[in-house]
């Protein structure tokens, strides 16, 4: 895959063959595949007779002087003197031990990851490389750019002018990477595979790293020598990836770089200077430490996220609320420093198209002046009481009166205020029979990043385009309970109409059984009604013996989840030790609240001692 650099390493193993001095330094972003070619370098020089010291620095090697040399030559004799030794003394008994094993053959020696190098390691490379010139010695060193190892610069300047050869590893082109998926599958991607691995800006970790998460995740299937992407959701182990990177951040820099990520893969630097209420000045340093870092560059009078797929991993990892709080104060900046287009929809889904199109659909409604993002909010939650209490049709028409499904295009982050919405609104409009509309909403998520949506983006495709894989994405992977159960009802509703009757009662049954943890006794009840519709009678339901409020009305799950936040552990403690997302645990304390009919974790805990410990004895 690197032709060029291993072309490199041969004339480096080459020079060194002859007695020439032979240095090649390899500089890169972290994950293009530095490692990579340093041990690909000590196979080659293996079988060319060489002798092979290899070593490399470790982030807390800057505590131990010279240990990324010492890791390389652990050959190296120990002094007999106890005193305590000198670096100057030690330094001269690696030449010594360098120059013996040089007598035995020609020898590399090949360090990675030299930014996190100390100060004395570098001395010490600089030494020895000058006092070992005229040997049969090759030196590879390697270190990954974008960070504050100045030191390092420094003495990759120096090497390069005194004769090295400086290679940089750039992103793998993109026939590269199509044969790095493809040898990872065992099987050709296709359009859409690539498209989405695109995201990764042709860094070969990431993109192992993307392939292995799909793969994991069950979000690409593989038929017939093809590997297609089912679900464009971002594996959890790339956003860990990405969390760490951020984690190095300051505080200050982290902060900016994720208020930065609801402004788009590209923003100005006005933009976050006022998202965050202060002046461009004030951020010049936190803005330094991100580029510095590699998360973004520069391009024009614009800051851009690189990769595509890091500013989708920071989107996705900023809770829900604090998304949507910054999404709305981002829609109040004003309009000519805001780039166009900025969320790329291309690179997403296929766009949803305008007009009648070749399967007959009606042309879409025309968009009248837009509602502002707060009265469409309340328009949607307003329907969806008058859609329980009166039916479809009310409720429709309530939203046409707020003209709401036009609005989505210019308030997509709407989809994104409570769970389901999305998928909500699609099904409301075919059930009315306004395919039109149902279309709308599927344009509005266009212009999102699958991953802000997630899950809820798959249950509204699925209605769409009456698709039981992705209705069953939806129902495995959405954050809640109720999430999930929607999901599976619809999915059964599909499978039952489409002939497969016996795996809908199963996926209506889960449905049933979702909505019962959520305590959603109006979706229980309905569900039930169409399960009797469809022959199907349980003869006894859970939620029968359990009040609709109060400490008993709490379901198994609720309780433990109440006693672990009385506990006062955190709500991604208490996800990590009951294997759920932090999504759901929030759900489940939204329920509990409401059941209690309490407004604190105070009031919570306050609660669960009265219930664990029995009524407490009458004051005297």
């Amino acid at each position: 895959m690197r032709a060029r650099e291993l072309a490199a390493v041969a004339e480096l193993l080459d020079r060194a063959g002859t007695g020439e001095r032979a240095t090649l330094l390899i500089d890169g972003e972290p994950g293009t595949g530095k490692t990579t070619l340093l041990t690909r370098a000590a196979e080659r020089a293996a079988t060319r007779g060489f002798g092979l010291a290899a070593g490399g620095a470790e982030e807390l090697d800057r505590l131990i002087p010279l240990n990324p040399l010492l890791s390389a030559f652990d050959d190296l004799p120990g002094e007999g003197d106890p005193a305590p030794e000198s670096l100057e003394r030690r330094v001269e008994r690696l030449r010594t031990h360098m120059e013996k094993r040089i007598a035995a053959g020609p020898l590399l020696v090949t360090l990675d990851d030299l930014q996190w190098a100390d100060p004395a390691t570098l001395m010490a490379v600089r030494t020895l490389h000058c006092r070992l010139s005229s040997r049969p010695l090759a030196w590879l060193l390697a270190r990954s750019t974008g960070g504050r190892d100045h030191d390092a610069e420094r003495l990759f300047d120096l090497l390069e002018r005194q004769g090295a050869r400086r290679v940089t590893l750039g992103p793998l082109p993109e026939d590269a990477v199509a044969r790095v998926i493809a040898d990872m599958l065992c099987a050709r991607p296709d359009p859409g595979l690539l498209d989405f691995a695109s995201g990764a800006g042709g860094n070969p970790f990431l993109l192992a790293e993307l392939v292995d998460g799909l793969r994991d995740e069950g979000a690409i299937e593989i038929a017939g020598g093809r590997a297609r992407l089912v679900s464009p959701v971002l594996p959890q182990r790339v956003r860990v990836l990405v969390r760490r990177r951020l984690d190095r951040l300051s505080r200050e820099a982290r902060h900016l770089v994720e208020a930065a990520a609801v402004l788009g893969r590209s923003f100005s630097p006005g933009d976050v200077a006022e998202l965050l209420g202060a002046g461009p000045a004030t951020l010049l340093p936190a803005l330094e430490e991100a580029l510095e870092a590699g998360l973004l560059a520069a391009a024009g009078d614009m800051l851009t996220f690189r990769p595509e797929l890091v500013w989708r991993a920071v989107l996705a990892g900023l809770p829900r609320p604090l998304r949507l709080a910054l999404r709305h104060q981002a829609e109040r900046l004003p309009e000519p420093s805001r780039p166009a287009d900025h969320l790329r929809p291309d690179r997403l889904r296929p766009a949803a198209r305008d007009g009648a199109d070749a399967r007959g659909r009606s042309p879409r409604p025309a968009v009248r002046a837009c509602p502002a993002a707060d009265e469409v909010i309340r328009a949607v939650t307003a329907a969806r009481v008058i859609e329980a209490g009166e039916g479809a049709e009310p409720a429709m028409e309530h939203l046409a009166d707020a003209d709401v499904y036009s609005a989505l295009g210019r308030h997509p982050w709407v989809l994104a205020v409570e769970p389901g919405c999305a998928a909500w609104l699609v099904r409301l409009a075919l059930r009315t029979g306004d395919r039109a509309r149902a279309e709308l909403v599927g344009a509005a998520l266009n212009r999102l990043p699958a991953d802000v949506l997630d899950d809820e983006v798959a249950h509204a495709r699925g209605l769409l385009d009456d698709d039981p894989r992705a209705l069953a994405l939806a129902a495995g992977r959405a954050a809640d309970p109720w999430s999930r159960a929607s999901a599976a009802e619809d999915l059964g509703v599909l499978l039952c109409r489409t002939g497969d009757r016996t795996a809908g009662i199963e996926s209506l049954n889960r449905a049933l059984a979702g909505y019962e943890e959520a305590g959603a006794t109006r979706d229980t009840a309905r569900l039930r009604h169409r399960l009797r519709q469809e022959g199907v009678r349980h003869r006894h339901w859970s939620y029968a013996d359990r009040p609709a409020t109060g400490w008993d009305s709490l379901t198994d799950t609720e309780h433990a989840v109440s006693m672990l936040v009385a506990q006062g552990w955190t709500n991604r403690q208490v996800a990590e030790q009951m294997f759920i997302s932090v999504h759901t645990v929030a759900f489940h304390l939204r329920q509990i609240f409401r059941k209690l009919d309490i407004r604190s974790r105070v009031e919570l805990t306050r609660l669960a001692i009265e219930h664990t410990t029995g009524p407490r004895p009458a004051s005297h």
